[in-house]
């Protein structure tokens, strides 16, 4: 159950994990870092904060073996390390595997769908660390919804061709795409916060002023010791 607070909302917290997604400020000044330190005042048990230089891919790496900071989706299973997304529109996607206490964060915008970085990710945390879909909690975090997410041109002509069932005229519906993605995976365990950014003024969108400024979601493991 996602929770409300002035400037952030926690969005899944339970012993062993917490995500949120965060608006007090714009976080873009921590892309391409690694902060050790809680960048959120709101909880300091966070004791690094990975960021990473997002480059509408579907590369995904994993942060403890030959980290490369240049990618859309990092999967970790330090604790008490927040794997960090930045964006204005674009979709945040965090995943937690509870058996195999593994997390991910991916930055899911029209590329990243596209190319379906989603199944990046899980095929990783399948091959590195013996992840079953079934058992991964998904998280789709403030992101644009299809009727105020307008393409035109040869991007519209390509999603036509490729993604038909996830257009409604020129409209393109991501969160349906991720969606599908998940289910195509064996993903069943699906939590969509519906928060819109282009609508809701609290956050920060592209589409809506072309900010430069981008909002954070986050995912970590707790250390219970």
């Amino acid at each position: 159950m996602a929770t409300n607070r002035q400037n952030f909302i926690t969005i899944l917290e339970n012993e062993h994990i917490k995500a949120f997604v965060a608006f007090d400020k714009d976080y873009s000044v921590f892309k391409k870092q690694i902060v050790g330190t809680s960048v959120f005042s709101f909880d300091t048990n966070i004791q690094t904060c990975v960021f990473l230089n997002q480059i509408h891919s579907n590369i995904v790496t994993t942060y403890e073996n030959n980290f490369d900071i240049n990618c859309d989706g990092v999967i970790s299973y330090s604790k008490n390390t927040a794997l960090c997304i930045l964006s204005a529109d674009c979709l945040p996607i965090l995943l937690y595997d509870q058996d195999k206490q593994i997390i991910a964060a991916l930055h899911s915008g029209r590329q990243g769908c596209f190319q379906n970085i989603l199944k990046q990710a899980v095929f990783k945390m399948q091959t590195n660390f013996n992840s079953i879909p079934k058992d991964i909690q998904l998280i789709i975090s403030a992101g644009i919804c299809a009727k105020n997410y307008e393409i035109n041109g040869e991007i519209l002509q390509y999603a036509e061709k490729k993604f038909p069932q996830f257009l409604e005229k020129n409209m393109l519906d991501l969160k349906k795409m991720v969606k599908f993605q998940a289910n195509n995976l064996g993903i069943t365990k699906i939590l969509d916060i519906n928060i819109c950014t282009f609508e809701d003024e609290r956050f920060f969108s592209y589409r809506r002023n072309q900010t430069s400024n981008r909002i954070v979601s986050a995912i970590y493991l707790k250390d219970k010791i």
